[in-house]
Order: structure tokens, then C-alpha cells, then sequence
């Protein structure tokens, strides 16, 4: 019996090893952000990540602070729960919510098999997805994983609005970067996008299993702009 028992604990610990050798995910983590658009404070955000077996919990909350408050009352809630297992993410269960004083929208989707079922803006959805899809919030995961693993494409299919979409990111190099959280080694990435009108760059930080420390997207005269202000590993 107690040999049947070590083989089981040493195949468990072989097969979580494997795991994650070929799977790089980043740490458990929390992380809080500050959101400016220009020199405009617009807000905070928290991010947490978190795993439980072969589960991941995604969850992020943007809140309008100060004077940005006072006008918008804009509260932003991302939220994935999903399974990995070797080298690829599945997400199981996707919301989105943005709040203003004046709108909202919110985005919900459930993905069984190969579709994704929910909803958006009330349109209901139910599309038929090519493997290995992903939601927003585990891209980043995704693109975590593969900058880790040196991958040299960076391309990937996401359900968003109610739409599949196909996203593309291009390396800029790495940058030492400064932060209320630290100084951080990072890879800088970039959304490839046809035309000019919006942009999006992002510094990934190899300290934190190369999970976003700074994000800047660009959309017509706006500018806005995200960086770390702390964190702390789990």
C-alpha cells in the first residue's frame, strides 16, 4: 500500500511538473494600477490573478476616482474563470460590465466545446469557434505564456462583442522601465492594426511572468494611459 501511494505522489508531482514546463503561466498575483487619460487622473485599477488545480481566475475592476467621479461615475469589471492544460488555456465563463453616469453595457459569454454563448449589449450570440480561442482577459495570459516561451508569432483568435476577432501583437524590444511599483524588465508589444486611428502598446514586465506593468492605447486625440503603482505575488 505505502508503494502504491509513493508511485501515485511521485506521477502527481512528475505530471504538475510537466505542466509546467510546457506551460508557462505567471504567478499568482494582485496588482493595482493608476489610469490617467493625458495628464487627466481618471481612476485606479485591481487586477488578480489566482489558480485553483488547473483553474485560473482572471479578475479585473476599474473605478473612476477624484474629480472623474464626480462627472462619469464610470465603474469597468472584467472577470474570466477557465482550465489549462498543457499548453493551451480554455476559458469557461466570460463577463464584462462598464458603467457611466449616462450608459452600460455588458458583455457575457460561456464557452462549451467549440462555441461561445452570450451576449452583448442584449444581442444573443451563439458562434461557432476555431480552437484555441480566447476572451480578452485570458489573452493576456496567452500572450504571457508565449512571450515567456519565446514563441516568434504572436496571433490569436478572440471572442469579443459578440464578435471573433483576430489579434496580432508585434515586439518593439525590451525596456528598463520605472514604476511606483518598481523598476521592471520588459518586453514591449504592440496590437498590429490597419490604418492610424487607434493604437495600443504594451510593456510586459519578465519579473511578473511578463503580465502588463504599463499599457498606453491611443484612440483619436486620446490618450490613455495605465501603469502599476504595486503589486504583490501569491
Amino acid at each position: 500500500m505505502k508503494t502504491i501511494k509513493k508511485m501515485a505522489l511521485t506521477i502527481g508531482a512528475t505530471v504538475l511538473l510537466f505542466s509546467q514546463s510546457i506551460f508557462a503561466l505567471p504567478a499568482s498575483l494582485t496588482a493595482n494600477y493608476s489610469v490617467h487619460k493625458g495628464s487627466l487622473y481618471l481612476g485606479d485599477m485591481k487586477s488578480t490573478l489566482r489558480y485553483a488545480g488547473n483553474q485560473y481566475h482572471y479578475y479585473k475592476n476599474t473605478q473612476a476616482k477624484g474629480f472623474a467621479a464626480l462627472i462619469t461615475k464610470a465603474v469597468i469589471k472584467e472577470n474570466v474563470d477557465g482550465t489549462f492544460q498543457g499548453d493551451k488555456l480554455s476559458p469557461v465563463k466570460y463577463y464584462f460590465s462598464q458603467s457611466t453616469r449616462s450608459n452600460s453595457r455588458t458583455e457575457t459569454t460561456r464557452f462549451t466545446g467549440a462555441n461561445a454563448k452570450g451576449s452583448y449589449k442584449n444581442h444573443h450570440y451563439n458562434i461557432k469557434l476555431p480552437n484555441g480561442t480566447l476572451d480578452r482577459a485570458s489573452l493576456e495570459l496567452a500572450l504571457a505564456n508565449d512571450i515567456t516561451k519565446k514563441k516568434p508569432t504572436l496571433s490569436y483568435n478572440v471572442m469579443e462583442r459578440g464578435e471573433l476577432k483576430k489579434y496580432n501583437f508585434k515586439r518593439l524590444g525590451e525596456e528598463l522601465l520605472t514604476t511606483p511599483s518598481g523598476k521592471f524588465t520588459t518586453t514591449k508589444v504592440s496590437v498590429v492594426r490597419s490604418g492610424n486611428k487607434r493604437s495600443t502598446t504594451f510593456w510586459l514586465a519578465k519579473e511578473l511572468g511578463y503580465m502588463p506593468v504599463k499599457i498606453i492605447h491611443k484612440e483619436k486625440n486620446d490618450v490613455i494611459t495605465t501603469v502599476i503603482k504595486s503589486h504583490q505575488t501569491h
